[in-house]
C-alpha cells in the first residue's frame, strides 16, 4: 500500500511541478520535455552510447527536423511571394515612369511649338506697330501743315 501511495504522491508532485512551470509564462514544451519533467532525466549506462543523460528519441528528433523543414519551406514560400509582389510593384512603377517621360517629352514639344507661335505673333505685332506709326505720323504732319 505504501509503495502505491508513494507513486501517487510522486506523480501528483510532478504534475504540480508541470502545472506551475506551464503557468509561469514559459512557452509550450515538447512531449520529451514533459516526460523529462515527470519521469526526470536519469543518468546511467545506455547500451551502445555509454554513460550520460538519456538522449532524445529518434522519433522526437525526426519530428523536430520535420517541423523545422516545414517552417523553412513556409518561410521560403513567404519570401518568394513577397519578392514576386515587390517585382510586380517595381514593374508598375517602371511603366509609370516611362509614361511620365513620354508625357514630359510631348509637353516639351508643345512648349516649343507654342514659343514659335508666340515669337511669330510678337514679330507680327511689331510690324503692325511700325506700320501704324508710319501711318499715324504722316497724317499728323498733314494736319499741322493745313
Amino acid at each position: 500500500m505504501s509503495s502505491s501511495l508513494n507513486v501517487l504522491l510522486f506523480y501528483a508532485e510532478q504534475h504540480e511541478r508541470f502545472k506551475s512551470s506551464n503557468t509561469s509564462g514559459e512557452s509550450s514544451i515538447t512531449i520529451d520535455e514533459i516526460v523529462d519533467l515527470v519521469l526526470s532525466t536519469k543518468s546511467g549506462y545506455i547500451k551502445g552510447i555509454g554513460y550520460g543523460p538519456k538522449p532524445n528519441t529518434t522519433r522526437a528528433t525526426q519530428r523536430k527536423m520535420a517541423e523545422l523543414e516545414n517552417s523553412l519551406k513556409k518561410v521560403k514560400l513567404e519570401a518568394a511571394s513577397a519578392q514576386n509582389e515587390l517585382q510586380k510593384r517595381l514593374n508598375v512603377v517602371e511603366i509609370m515612369v516611362k509614361s511620365q517621360k513620354s508625357q514630359i517629352q510631348d509637353q516639351q514639344l508643345q512648349i516649343k511649338a507654342l514659343n514659335f507661335h508666340l515669337n511669330t505673333v510678337a514679330s507680327c505685332q511689331e510690324e503692325m506697330l511700325k506700320k501704324m506709326q508710319l501711318f499715324v505720323s504722316p497724317s499728323s504732319s498733314r494736319l499741322e501743315v493745313t
